[in-house]
């Protein structure tokens, strides 16, 4: 008889939702964790004849999910959740750029990571790709908590608050790289805000860093009109255009928004193997479009699903994401078959994972991958009863919903407490942050 593996973590007793290439379904599933990684999914009979484990959860009830991936944020902008709404997004940005330079410090950063780390942890996000200000702060208190962070050096053309002249940021950069280049919750990635916040040359210089250290190249890209309309005139492109003629389309870049797209440009996009992150919400409420994310999957095109910061959104929270996004393809096109769940869920997990080229690590529950894992209880009358689990986890869940969240094989959340965080100290001192800022304390 062949011996049991010791495993530290056994998930077993509830419907198992892989993401896998082969949309493997276990209704009665198991997945069996050691250190960081998944060493088994399938049959929980099965798996758990072929186990010993250290700590057991039964997820009876509960549906098993790999953990939602979050492809654009600002997390540390929870510190200005609702200070600046219902203004167009050139506007927005003079007013928030102002309030980010008086008080986006390493403190406030740390204490609107830790923010939006609770809420994403609390809603079944365990992967985020931010850029924002004070990255190294950020990337601690992830570390701290155990959360799954890709970030990585911004590059703009102004003194922001952290206090570094456009020409000071290479070195620097290069220091953050080296730091978490082979951390194993900090992924790497090189940023420029935007083709119109950052010149020509330092645009190249981006890309250069981004290609020398092999790794992704991220920024913001015909999000609005008035953004495109500006790249014509000062380059006689579009923003699309202009980054493809500077060698910054790839399978490694990374573009957020992506709302005003010709059909030729959707095409570029497929062609350069180029990601799209997703950001439904925050494009509406700032009033700048939609994206049309229906032709860029036909297309071909790699797209995540992103929530931007909480100052546009307002919330971190993928599930009214990914039912946003959902609906409006719907809506837009006049095609209630467009966005089907199963191709918006796959957005929010293993299509995020491989727009931030980690499809390899993670989005999926399959063995060898990292254990990103989410409980989310079906036991709820607004989940019953159950014909489609898709349908559900798109249209019905809601991030109250997720019960327990494993990040790298470690129980951050189970049965809602968080382990990690104090969640209470978080919120006060939030407070105190948003009192400071409210009254120019």
């Amino acid at each position: 008889m062949k011996a049991r593996q010791t495993v530290d973590v056994l998930i077993h007793g509830g419907i198992v939702v892989t993401m896998d290439q082969d949309e493997h379904l276990y209704e009665d599933g198991a997945i069996a964790v050691r250190g960081a990684d998944i060493v088994m999914v399938g049959p929980s009979a099965s798996v758990q004849a072929q186990v010993t484990a250290r700590t057991t959860l039964d997820a009876s009830g509960h549906v098993v999910l790999p953990g939602l991936v979050n492809a654009h944020t600002h997390a540390a902008m929870t510190i200005f959740r609702g200070l600046v709404d219902d203004i167009p997004l050139e506007p927005w940005l003079q007013k928030i750029w102002q309030v980010e330079n008086e008080h986006a410090n390493a403190d406030n950063v740390r204490v609107g990571s830790e923010l939006a780390f609770i809420e994403m942890i609390r809603s079944g996000t365990t992967t985020a790709a931010d850029m924002y200000w004070q990255r190294e702060v950020t990337a601690e208190v992830a570390k701290r908590v155990g959360f799954r962070l890709i970030s990585g050096p911004s590059f703009i053309d102004f003194v922001g608050p952290d206090g570094i002249r456009p020409e000071e940021r290479e070195p620097l950069a290069r220091e953050y790289l080296e730091r978490y280049q082979n951390d194993p919750l900090i992924g790497i990635c090189v940023q420029a805000h935007s083709t119109y916040t950052v010149p020509t040359e330092l645009l190249e210089k981006t890309g250069a860093l981004a290609q020398e250290y092999d790794t992704l190249f991220v920024t913001h890209a015909s999000e609005s009109v008035e953004e495109v309309a500006t790249i014509k005139d000062r380059f006689g492109k579009t923003p699309l255009e202009y980054l493809d003629s500077l060698g910054l389309l790839g399978p490694k870049t990374l573009l957020a928004h992506c709302v005003h797209l010709r059909d030729d440009e959707i095409q570029l996009l497929a062609e350069r193997s180029t990601s799209v992150a997703h950001c439904p919400e925050s494009n509406l409420k700032v009033g700048v479009g939609i994206a049309r994310i229906s032709d860029m999957l036909k297309a071909g095109v790699k797209v995540g699903l992103g929530t931007d910061g909480a100052a546009t959104n307002n919330d971190l929270d993928l599930w009214g994401e990914m039912h946003t996004a959902a609906l409006l393809q719907k809506g837009v096109r006049q095609d209630p078959t467009a966005m089907p769940a199963p191709e918006t869920f796959r957005m929010a997990t293993i299509g995020g994972a491989s727009a931030l080229n980690l499809e390899d690590k993670i989005g999926s529950l399959e063995v060898g991958k990292r254990a990103d894992v989410i409980l989310v209880d079906f036991d709820q009358p607004h989940l019953t009863p159950l014909y489609n689990v898709h349908s559900h986890l798109v249209y019905a869940v809601n991030k109250a919903d997720v019960r327990t969240v494993l990040i790298n094989g470690r129980v951050v959340m189970r049965e809602r407490e968080l382990l990690t965080l104090d969640e209470e100290a978080v919120k006060a001192r939030a407070r105190e942050v948003g009192l400071r800022i409210r009254y120019g304390l």
